[in-house]
């Protein structure tokens, strides 16, 4: 892992974003279904928590505890064992509510 190249590439890393994002809101909204959370209720709660989440994911949110902060950064691996970034922090909170909203546009 040491030998791993970090490799800015904003197209790449988008798409990314998208995928990992989209699954997030999925795990979530599968989550709550289990436990018995159902349709507007089940849309906006997803949302939320979705959105926390990824505004922590984002560092746009603060993250600390017992004075201690966190700032993560959000990076993907590569086929190429490369580290793909954006050059700045991620954007996935940006993305929740597209993605809520074309999710659950399908299953309505």
């Amino acid at each position: 892992m040491s030998n791993m190249k970090l490799n800015t590439d904003p197209e790449a890393y988008l798409k990314q974003q998208e995928v990992f994002t989209g699954e997030m809101i999925a795990r979530i909204a599968d989550h709550l279904e289990d436990a018995g959370v159902m349709g507007d209720q089940l849309k906006e709660l997803t949302g939320k928590l979705a959105f926390e989440i990824a505004c922590m994911i984002d560092d746009v949110s603060g993250v600390e505890f017992d004075g201690v902060e966190a700032h993560p950064y959000l990076a993907f691996l590569s086929k190429d064992d490369e580290l793909i970034h954006f050059g700045g922090n991620s954007t996935t909170h940006e993305m929740v509510y597209g993605i809520l909203n074309a999710m659950f546009g399908k299953n309505t």
